[in-house]
């Protein structure tokens, strides 16, 4: 639970409370020689109990949060104190940007940049982001077209950043979903691991991949020096705790072995221009915006430096700018358009539009796709993509030394604030 006021028992509550107290008193006094069953006693007590607790429930629990709420620019350049930056472990962020049906907001560290929802929710709370329509069908999450461009990407991803290891290399794919870039690993001959949330996550996935449910990747019981090579495919950006994640790659990561990490770019051209239209925020399911500085700091203070960045993702990149220019000129509810393509007419924003506006939607896709893919290629060559991809292994030889201090420091204090 966020921490809100406390609540307070209504009037009506109260009296409902009395009146059920009352009736067990009058039902014992009425008949003194009738001797009460001790159940019957604590039935009672029990009814009373849940009365209370149902009058103090929260109800920002019961709010159906949109898929892609409302987000909204924060005008007044406010500051908050926040918990130690996990990044830079600075205290302090600036308010950005206000989310439709929430209470947390998106903050920017003014140390470094890292933008992050606060408060940080509680991972019961983060679950109720993820309604189970959010996955999509087991086999298919997108239209026929859209579909097979998801999956020929994947097996080029597959074969560009791990196609050189040796045949029957352990990868392990954190956040595997329904087991795209899994089959394209077995289809390369790689021993294919998976570890999802959520079993309906990874339904429809390929059988001959081994998948854990966990709720953290520390809780699926990987053995030290396990694997080869892990991916983590713009997934990191969902968990509360990035550092403990990366500690735990860490761990299960073989000497010499690689990280393949992806994120949306908090610092690209595309962010920059659409601020709070930007398609790749998804709010609030993304808990951490991060910008290549950022991501590299979060890397050494785990003990990773880089082996190379991408900043080219034509899939991602090119319909990020797309859907943001939409989301800004179209008048149509936000990510009307990937709700049209994910899940078509039987998507609730999709059927609250009219046919002019899908068929205006579907004409912006066409004509509008083969421009954003021009401006993806100028953005990227100016390092300035709307992701980051970057491979990194273990190893500090090759990290500034301003970001190993940094992270030393933090280290130290720590170890500090630690209880005796």
């Amino acid at each position: 639970m966020l921490s809100s006021p406390e609540t307070q028992l209504s009037s009506e509550d109260v009296d409902a409370v009395v009146q059920a107290a009352g009736h067990a008193a009058s039902s014992s006094s009425k008949d003194q020689s009738q001797i009460r069953q001790p159940q019957d006693a604590l039935a009672e007590i029990e009814s009373i109990e849940q009365l209370i607790h149902d009058s103090e429930s929260d109800p920002a629990d019961t709010i159906s949060i949109p898929e892609h709420p409302a987000v909204s620019l924060i005008g007044d350049d406010s500051r908050v104190q926040t918990s130690p930056c996990i990044a830079c472990h600075s205290t302090s962020a600036r308010r950005l940007y206000s989310i439709e049906g929430v209470s947390e907001e998106l903050v920017e560290c003014e140390s470094c940049g890292l933008g992050s929802l606060f408060p940080m929710p509680a991972a019961e709370r983060i679950q109720s982001f993820y309604p189970a329509e959010y996955y999509g069908e087991p086999t298919a999450k997108f239209e026929p077209l859209v579909e097979y461009g998801v999956r020929l990407g994947a097996k080029m991803r597959v074969e560009s950043l791990v196609g050189d290891l040796p045949s029957g290399s352990k990868v392990l794919d954190i956040g595997c979903g329904r087991g795209v870039m899994l089959r394209a690993l077995l289809d390369l001959g790689h021993e294919a691991h998976g570890v999802e949330i959520a079993p309906e996550a990874a339904s429809g996935a390929d059988p001959r991949a081994q998948i854990r449910i966990a709720p953290e990747l520390a809780k699926a019981g990987y053995e030290e020096n396990s694997f080869d090579a892990v991916i983590m495919w713009h997934v990191l950006e969902h968990l509360p705790h990035p550092e403990q994640t990366l500690a735990e790659i860490r761990r299960i990561l073989r000497p010499g072995g690689r990280l393949i990490l992806a994120v949306p770019n908090f610092g690209s051209l595309q962010s920059q221009r659409t601020a709070n239209d930007w398609f790749h925020l998804d709010l609030p399911r993304h808990l951490y915006h991060f910008t290549p500085e950022t991501l590299q700091r979060l890397l050494a203070c785990n003990e990773f430096h880089y082996e190379s960045v991408r900043h080219l993702a034509m899939l991602q990149n090119s319909f990020g700018w797309l859907q943001s220019i939409l989301n800004r000129v179209s008048g149509t509810p936000r990510n009307s358009l990937y709700s049209l393509l994910h899940r078509g007419g039987e998507h609730p924003v999709v059927q609250s539009l009219s046919r002019w506006q899908r068929a205006k939607l579907k004409f912006g896709y066409w004509l509008g796709l083969p421009i954003a893919t021009a401006v993806s290629l100028f953005e990227a060559a100016a390092g300035q993509g709307g992701t980051i991809t970057v491979t990194a292994t273990l190893g500090r030889a090759t990290t500034p030394n301003a970001v190993v201090t940094s992270c030393e420091r933090a280290s130290e204090q720590a170890v500090a604030a630690s209880p005796a």
